[in-house]
């Protein structure tokens, strides 16, 4: 079976979903469009690109726009660099429509004066099943923390959350003895728990979510690698290139729903329209389960292939009304379903994949299974790998421990960080914008 599906796939594929991706993934911006679309375009925009975009302009309202998009993407602006250049900017283009992205003058100055931490405590455990989780975090939170040269400006000191104290007598303890920045913890328990039992009078940073329908209590956030950033990101690049019609596949669990759910919400809101939806959980029937997926009977499949009919003739059997699909898996199972759903004639249908797809950076030849799937995750090199992934957590918790103000101030520039561009919701969420791949050669 392994054999015929490898030789039909050679057939079939020819690479077509480059081609596609390399068109759909070039976004012309349109100068005429509103200032928050024109915006998030050039969010989307690299640096580079950016750069050569701003050679080539001559235009008045276009180079704003550009110059403030350049400004934002400078990864090591402090607060005074970053609102310096902002109001040199709004000086420079005081009639340009950028500026209703930006607050008043007075508030800049407000952000540019606001100090940093002076001491802050990171609340981990130091023993149990998170141990090693929490020991990338806590290298990745001292990376940072010496990277940006503060050692004499700031104390940080670790609480372990895997005593016999109560999460809450920790951070009480925390607090008590000077801190005035809290980040942690970092198990979906203790962050639940700390949510709902503190009065935070100190700014706080947890490393989970706790999913609550409301809002979040003032001075408390939550931060961490939230898979439905991810598919909401997904179906936001598939319809920016022009695709409506999806099928959707995920496992049978918990896990699966959750992404299924924010990926649907999102799907809907922009237009798109599930055409089907498979939820897997027994790996012997997905060579059946796909067939049927995609609208093929097995037993005619196999008569058309003994009859050596042609390429054309064999794909026409394929259901017509889909144009993208939507794979949420882990990698082992992605590995199985990529290659199915390529021999079963959908090669030509463009497929959006969640990041645990991947696997790990030195199994490249694994995943050339997943040849021209395309997967939006974190820009850390070597970002298959869990221990790099809990790291960079890590140095984005102490960057957000130094910016949540400007985050708050500044909803229309995010903080550019090892997981994304990192931003921060009315519910005091931190969400990441991530890049998007197309995994070509493993």
């Amino acid at each position: 079976m392994k054999k015929r599906i490898i030789a039909k796939i050679s057939l079939l594929t020819g690479f077509i979903i480059l081609t596609h991706f390399q068109i759909a993934f070039s976004f012309p911006i349109s100068w005429d469009e509103s200032p928050q679309q024109i915006w998030e375009d050039l969010q989307h925009t690299s640096s580079t690109k950016l750069a050569l975009m701003q050679n080539e302009s001559d235009e008045a309202l276009p180079l704003g726009w550009i110059t403030l998009a350049l400004i934002t993407k400078q990864k090591t602006l402090t607060n005074e660099q970053l609102v310096q250049q902002l109001l040199t900017w709004r000086e420079d283009n005081p009639n340009h429509p950028a500026n209703q992205l930006l607050p008043d003058n007075e508030t800049l100055n407000q952000l540019q004066l606001s100090s940093r931490p002076k001491q802050i405590a990171v609340l981990l455990p130091q023993s149990g099943e998170f141990q090693a989780v929490s020991q990338s975090v806590r290298a990745g939170i001292l990376n940072a923390y010496y990277k940006h040269g503060l050692k004499n400006q700031q104390r940080i000191k670790f609480y372990d959350t895997a005593g016999k104290e109560t999460v809450e007598a920790v951070y009480e303890k925390a607090v008590t003895e000077g801190a005035d920045m809290v980040i942690g913890p970092l198990s979906k328990n203790q962050v639940k728990q700390l949510s709902q039992q503190v009065k935070f009078t100190t700014p706080t940073l947890a490393l989970n979510y706790s999913h609550q329908s409301t809002s979040l209590p003032t001075n408390y956030f939550e931060f961490g690698l939230l898979p439905e950033d991810e598919v909401i990101q997904l179906a936001n690049r598939a319809r920016n290139a022009g695709l409506k019609r999806a099928i959707v596949i995920a496992p049978h669990s918990a896990w699966g729903k959750r992404l299924t759910q924010a990926f649907s919400k999102q799907w809907s809101q922009l237009g798109g329209k599930t055409q089907a939806e498979w939820h897997f959980s027994n790996r012997n029937t997905f060579s059946q389960e796909i067939a049927r997926l995609l609208g093929i009977n097995i037993e005619k499949d196999n008569k058309l292939a003994k009859r050596n009919s042609t390429k054309a003739a064999l794909a026409e059997q394929r259901r017509q009304d889909v144009d993208v699909i939507f794979l949420f898996a882990n990698a082992q199972d992605a590995r199985m379903i990529v290659p199915l759903l390529r021999y079963y004639y959908a090669g030509d249908i463009p497929v959006f994949a969640n990041a645990s797809v991947k696997n790990s950076i030195n199994s490249l030849q694994k995943n050339e299974d997943l040849q021209g799937v395309t997967v939006c995750d974190i820009p850390q090199k070597n970002n298959t790998d869990k221990t790099n992934r809990m790291r960079a957590i890590g140095e984005d918790a102490y960057l957000l421990s130094q910016s949540l103000y400007r985050l708050a101030v500044l909803p229309n520039f995010p903080l550019y960080g090892s997981t994304g561009a990192l931003s921060l919701s009315d519910k005091h969420e931190v969400h990441r914008r991530l890049p998007c791949e197309l995994i070509q050669r493993g």
